[in-house]
């Protein structure tokens, strides 16, 4: 989760603001006029953890130029934004794979996509509310509780044997 990250890189002395793009791959720094700028970047990178880096200016400069065009960069109360996102889209293309496999009718195809949102929301709100997860696979552990609880929800309105399907097929569709 992005939201404890993006907390930990604002405590930093002498950063203003901590942003990170909408792929949750790149950070940006606006960094105080007097702070020591490569103090900074250390800590910065320290709070980031193994595997990062700093990008080169020409680098940097690509990533930020289409902000202005309206590319998102979100703060630390933006990015529960994001994951509503994610799982809106996540919701829909997993919705259509459950119709593809089941053959549920387009109605049943949004009421399936509907239910799945419901429940992302639900385990987005609860994750971000306990400061997020340090992987991005955590997603897959909760899968299988979300996948039950979509079933359930589904069941007060869809054909028994269409909610079969639905128990079989949807948990495995999103796993490791």
């Amino acid at each position: 989760m992005l939201a404890p990250v993006l907390a930990r890189l604002d405590a930093i002395p002498g950063v203003v603001a901590a942003r990170v793009d909408s792929s949750g791959r790149f950070f940006w720094l606006q960094v105080e006029d007097e702070a020591d700028a490569t103090g900074v970047t250390a800590l910065a990178l320290g709070a980031l953890g193994k595997g990062v880096r700093s990008l080169a200016a020409e680098q940097a400069t690509a990533q930020l130029a289409a902000r202005r065009d309206g590319d998102p960069w979100l703060t630390a109360a933006e990015v529960m934004t994001l994951s509503f996102v994610e799982s809106r889209m996540l919701s829909v293309r997993l919705a259509g794979e459950v119709a593809h496999r089941t053959g549920a009718t387009p109605e049943q195809r949004e009421e399936v996509a509907e239910a799945i949102r419901l429940e992302l929301f639900a385990t987005m709100e609860r994750v971000h509310s306990e400061g997020g997860r340090r992987s991005g696979g955590w997603i897959y552990e909760e899968w299988p509780a979300i996948a039950a609880a979509t079933v359930e929800r589904c069941a007060a309105t869809m054909p028994q044997d269409l909610c079969r399907r639905l128990s079989e097929v949807l948990p495995a569709l999103l796993s490791h």
